[in-house]
C-alpha cells in the first residue's frame, strides 16, 4: 500500500483553501542535469570515464551501458541527490532522462534502478579503480589548450568518518574517530581536482605517498615536459622517500611542513628570542601589534635525508602565545618569509576544495560493504566535482557564481522548477517567468551550447 498521501494541505487564505497533489506529470525540480551535460559535452568527462571500464557484462541483459550509468550517478550526485537509492525516483524525472540524451516521456527510455547502481560500483576491481584514476589525471591534462609554464600540486589528506562496518576503516588517533583517509590532489592554482584515492584510515606512509606521487607525476610529465611543477603539502609528506622522489625529477621541487624536533628548536631560539623581545617591546607602545612574526632559514639534513634541505623557520609570538613554525623545500632563491606566507600558505585553499567535495557533494558518503566500491564511489563524486568545477571557471566566469561553491550553484540555478512538453521534432522547457536567476542563466546557456563541440550537438 502507497503511503504516501494523495494530498498535501496548506494553511488556506481568504475565501480558498490550498491543497496540492503529485499529479503534474511533465514537471521537476531539477534543471541541473542539462546544465552538468552541457559542461560534460565539451569537456567529455564521462565519456573518458566510460572507455577506462571495460564492460564485462553479458551483452543480450544489459539495458543500460556503463556510459548511461556514468552518466546517470554523477549528474545525480552533481544536483544534491549522493544517495543511490534516489535513483528509484530519479529514473523517470524527464530532466534526469533529458540530461542523459533520452525522450523525457519514452516509458521504456526509464534510467537505472537505485539496484543497477548497487550493482555497478560494486563490480569494480582493483583494475578499473586504477584506469578510471588514470582517467581523472587525464581529464585534468586535458583541461590546458597549452603545456602551462607551471604547476602546483596541493596534496591533503582529509577525514572521512565511517559509522558502520566498512572494511579497512581503521581507528585514528588524530581525528579521534573510525574513518577512511583519503588522498585528494588538487591544482593549487584552478581548484581543478588531479585525483582522489580511497585509503584505509591509519597515517599514510611515505612509501605510499610516493608511489601515489610518481604515477601522477610521470603521467604529468609525458604531456608536459618542460613545465615546473610544485608539490606542496602539510606535514604528512615530509618524508624522505616523496621528496627524495621529487629531487630526482628535473623541473619538479617541493614546500612541505615539517615536524620540529629538539635540534631545530635550537637552530631556531635566537630568532624565537628576538620575536620575543619584539613582542615585549611592542607592549609598551600606543598600537599593539596583533603578532610578531620573525623568519629565518638555515640548511638542515635529518638523519634519514639523502641531503641536507632548505629548512625555513616562522617565529611568530601573539597574545596567545608562541606559534612556532618549520618548513622544507627545495626552491631555491626567494626568502623565508615571502615562501611561507606567499607560497606556503597558500595550500590552505585545498581545505575549501575538499569542503566542497566532502560537504557539498558528500563524496564522504562510503557506505558500501566493499572497499573496491567505496573507492568507486569516491571516484564517481570526484567527477561531480569536476564537472561543477568547470561549470564555475568557464561557464560562469565573471558572473555572479564565478566563486560560488557547489552547494549555492545547486539551490540557485539546478533547483528551478521546470515544465517539460515534448512535441514531434523539438522538446521545450517552461521555466517559472519569476526565475530570479533568469539573465545568468541565458548568459550560461548560450555559452555552454556555443563551446559545445558540433560532432556532440548532432549526436545528441
Amino acid at each position: 500500500m502507497n503511503s504516501t498521501p494523495e494530498q498535501l494541505r496548506f494553511a488556506s487564505i481568504p475565501a480558498h483553501s490550498v491543497r496540492a497533489d503529485f499529479a503534474g506529470g511533465g514537471l521537476s525540480s531539477d534543471l541541473g542535469p542539462v546544465l552538468l551535460r552541457g559542461v560534460d559535452l565539451q569537456i567529455g568527462l564521462t565519456k573518458r570515464l566510460a572507455a577506462a571500464l571495460p564492460d564485462r557484462r553479458h551483452q543480450s541483459y544489459v539495458s543500460h551501458s556503463y556510459h548511461d550509468l556514468l552518466t546517470q550517478r554523477i549528474y545525480q550526485i552533481g544536483c544534491g541527490y549522493e544517495d543511490g537509492n534516489d535513483a528509484n525516483s530519479l529514473r523517470h524525472d524527464p530532466m534526469f532522462k533529458l540530461g542523459a540524451a533520452r525522450l523525457p516521456f519514452d516509458d521504456e527510455a526509464a534510467l537505472a534502478s537505485g539496484a543497477t547502481i548497487s550493482r555497478f560500483e560494486h563490480a569494480a576491481s582493483r583494475q578499473d579503480i586504477y584506469r578510471v584514476s588514470e582517467a581523472l589525471v587525464e581529464q585534468f591534462i586535458a583541461s590546458f589548450s597549452s603545456p602551462p609554464k607551471s604547476l602546483i600540486l596541493d596534496l591533503d589528506h582529509s577525514e572521512d568518518a565511517c559509522y558502520g562496518q566498512q572494511p579497512l576503516a581503521f581507528y585514528n588517533h588524530h581525528y579521534g574517530s573510525t574513518c577512511y583517509l583519503p588522498l585528494m590532489i588538487f591544482d593549487g592554482q584552478s581548484g581543478g581536482l588531479i585525483a582522489a584515492v580511497l585509503r584505509p584510515g591509519r597515517r599514510p606512509f611515505g612509501e605510499e605517498n610516493a608511489m601515489i606521487m610518481r604515477r601522477v607525476l610521470t603521467r604529468i610529465r609525458q604531456h608536459f615536459p618542460a613545465t615546473h611543477i610544485l608539490v606542496r603539502g602539510d606535514g604528512h609528506f615530509s618524508g624522505p622517500e616523496l621528496m627524495s622522489l621529487i629531487d630526482s625529477m628535473s623541473n619538479v621541487d617541493f614546500i612541505f611542513g615539517f615536524a620540529c624536533n629538539p635540534k631545530l628548536l635550537a637552530m631556531a631560539e635566537p630568532t624565537r628570542l628576538r620575536a620575543i623581545d619584539r613582542w615585549v617591546a611592542a607592549q609598551s607602545q600606543d598600537v599593539v601589534p596583533n603578532a610578531v612574526r620573525l623568519f629565518d632559514e638555515f640548511a638542515y639534513q635529518a638523519r634519514s635525508w639523502p641531503r641536507a634541505w632548505r629548512v625555513l623557520l616562522k617565529a611568530e609570538v601573539m597574545a596567545l602565545g608562541e606559534n612556532t613554525r618549520f618548513i622544507v623545500t627545495s626552491l631555491p632563491g626567494l626568502d623565508a618569509g615571502m615562501l611561507y606566507e606567499d607560497i606556503y600558505c597558500a595550500r590552505g585553499q585545498a581545505e575549501n576544495y575538499i569542503k566542497h567535495l566532502k560537504d557539498d557533494l558528500a563524496a564522504d558518503r562510503t557506505s558500501c560493504t566493499s572497499f573496491l566500491a567505496n573507492c568507486m564511489r569516491l571516484l564517481l563524486h570526484a567527477a561531480a566535482y569536476i564537472l561543477h568545477q568547470q561549470l564555475r571557471t568557464e561557464g560562469l566566469r565573471h558572473t555572479a557564481l564565478s566563486q560560488a561553491q557547489p552547494s549555492t550553484v545547486i539551490s540557485k540555478l539546478f533547483k528551478i522548477a521546470v515544465q517539460v512538453r515534448q512535441c514531434k521534432n523539438k522538446i521545450v522547457l517552461h521555466l517559472p517567468s519569476a526565475c530570479p536567476v533568469r539573465d545568468l542563466l541565458q548568459t550560461l546557456t548560450e555559452r555552454l551550447y556555443l563551446a559545445t563541440p558540433a560532432k556532440s550537438l548532432n549526436s545528441s
